[in-house]
């Protein structure tokens, strides 16, 4: 009798939290009143995010394919050096060094800067029908919070401990293999060089995003998830709270 009570517990807990989980994802109240924008409101939207999308690439692009081009050619440099290195402790710095541009050449790759391709995602969008007109003012609006979002990044410091800490530790194996004065030159330039990435990269988006919600009523704000466990007859619960900031 007890395993069979467990049991219909472990099954009312598993439809609640099911229950709560597609109710979490019924559409909000925003897309109810996007299909209230007049036409007039709605292409005013998409001229604004249209004009901004465009203003912010030219400068993306230059940082994205420079630092990439930059990236790409101190690792490609300092693994030639390091073939042609007599000396033992420069070839450790230049080992060192060509490993860490090689890892900041794969975050650009891998993580590459969102604004710089955004305005093409968002022209490429077909807007001939209203419906299709107010999908692209959805995806414009991802475009642009996916923007601000990234362009916030520079002042937390998850970007800038990692770009300590892996030069602290090319600097530590320098030391180790190599001379302690490369070691300590190796780190202070890669340290300069790292926070010169992060400083450069273009910051107007935040900006952007800001004047388009202060410009129009009712934008859609990211949604804030938030769980907690309750107690209820049989078992524990789960509860979803949604709020919108």
């Amino acid at each position: 009798m007890l395993v069979r009570y467990l049991e219909m517990a472990r099954f009312r807990n598993f439809l609640l939290v099911s229950t709560i989980i597609l109710i979490g994802w019924v559409p909000s109240s925003y897309a109810q009143s996007l299909d209230e924008i007049s036409e007039s409101e709605l292409d005013q939207r998409l001229r604004f995010i249209e004009m901004r999308l465009a203003g912010l690439n030219p400068n993306a692009t230059y940082w994205q394919y420079g630092w990439t081009g930059f990236y790409a050619v101190s690792a490609l440099g300092q693994a030639a050096l390091a073939i042609d290195e007599d000396d033992s402790d420069d070839e450790v710095r230049y080992i060192v060094g060509s490993v860490k541009s090689t890892g900041c050449l794969l975050n650009m790759l891998l993580k590459p800067l969102p604004a710089a391709t955004s305005d093409d995602v968002f022209q490429s969008m077909s807007a001939e029908t209203r419906e299709e007109r107010l999908l692209k003012l959805e995806q414009g609006e991802a475009l642009m919070q996916e923007n601000a979002i990234r362009a916030q990044q520079r002042y937390g410091y998850r970007k800038h401990v990692i770009g300590i800490a892996a030069n602290l530790l090319g600097g530590i194996v320098i030391a180790a293999a190599g001379d302690s004065s490369d070691a300590l030159l190796s780190t202070v330039s890669g340290i300069a060089i790292s926070e010169a990435n992060i400083w450069t990269e273009p910051s107007r988006a935040a900006t952007d995003l800001e004047d388009y919600r202060n410009q129009f009523d009712g934008v859609q704000k990211s949604s804030v998830h938030n769980w907690h466990l309750v107690p209820s007859s049989g078992g524990t619960g789960v509860v979803l709270n949604i709020s919108f900031e």
